[in-house]
């Protein structure tokens, strides 16, 4: 009977799995528009337009935005994709599969009170724009009700779905949660997100995914702002070994000094799990007051050696 009980309450913990919370919070995977960590937009896109209903056709497509709107930096300027609209993105130059999150995707979603009202996208890439692979994604929202247009969407009920972080924060994405090493394209398609087995969309693990609808007005569907290369600042690779430097403990408590040794002349640079610079010194030891992920890279001349470390 003990097993049975302890298995009983395991699966039911598995099945209140919370995801990371809502943009700038501790721990989450987002990024702010002005975070020194973007170093390029979007320069390029191609949009397939969904209709105002996916239901009822007749109602038509949105008149929000156009392809302009979802180029260059996030400026409150969107293009609304309708329901399961498509828009692919190009860039001037190859997204890199770096150290940490590589691109984000920023949507108008907003905080009302303590809820956030939010639009959802499934997010694809490519390195020669034919095939596209899906990141996968999770959605943990109730679908014993419809969320409508006067619903709200709990963030850490949902994971690697665009959308997912209210403006002005964008969600990031890691290239090697794919395995791809570069991609010259991110596609965004709209979530239908009806709970209607006939035709609401699901994740990667076959679940429908709740989002507000019907929404059959001129901004209906997702709303994208702006795509945004990130993590600039550590796109050169390393190029220091492990025989040069040695950071450690690269598992850390709060407060627990982190030790850099084997070289001279160096500069540590410190990043937050969102890519943005936290510090900066040429000292022998750093320590975090804050839980979290965070990057070091040294630095000595024109070489760099970057080493995740895990505070806790």
């Amino acid at each position: 009977m003990r097993i049975i009980a302890l298995a009983f309450l395991f699966s039911g913990t598995l099945g209140f799995a919370q995801f990371d919370p809502a943009g700038g919070e501790a721990g989450s995977r987002s990024v702010h528009k002005d975070a020194n960590s973007i170093v390029a937009w979007a320069s390029g896109a191609v949009l397939q337009l969904g209709y105002l209903q996916v239901n009822d056709t007749a109602l038509g497509k949105p008149t929000v935005g156009d392809v302009s709107s979802a180029l260059g930096p996030f400026n409150g300027d969107i293009v609304s994709l309708g329901d399961g609209g498509v828009i692919t993105l190009s860039f001037d130059n190859p997204i890199l599969n770096n150290e940490g999150f590589d691109f984000a995707v920023f949507e108008n979603g907003f905080k009302v009170g303590l809820s956030y009202y939010l639009e959802l996208a499934h997010v694809e890439v490519s390195e020669d724009g034919v095939n596209f692979i899906r990141f996968p994604s999770e959605s943990l929202t109730d679908t014993g009700f419809q969320t409508d247009n006067f619903g709200y969407i709990e963030p850490e009920k949902i994971y690697n779905l665009a959308g997912k972080h209210q403006a002005p924060y964008g969600t990031l994405f890691d290239l090697q949660e794919v395995g791809l090493n570069q991609i010259n394209y991110v596609r965004l398609i709209d979530v239908i997100g009806s709970v209607n087995d006939s035709f609401g969309t699901r994740d990667s693990k076959g679940r429908l995914i709740n989002d507000p609808f019907p929404s059959p007005f001129p901004s209906c569907g997702f709303d994208l702002d702006a795509v945004a290369v990130v993590n600039g600042t550590l796109l050169k690779r390393e190029e220091l070994t492990l025989n040069q430097v040695k950071i450690y403990p690269s598992l850390a408590y709060c407060n627990e000094s982190i030790k850099i040794e084997n070289l001279e002349g160096f500069t540590a640079y410190v990043y937050n799990e969102q890519g943005d610079l936290i510090n900066e010194t040429q000292s022998s030891e750093v320590s975090f007051a804050q839980a979290g992920l965070y990057l070091i890279q040294v630095k000595v001349g024109q070489k760099t050696f970057t080493q995740k470390v895990v505070v806790r």
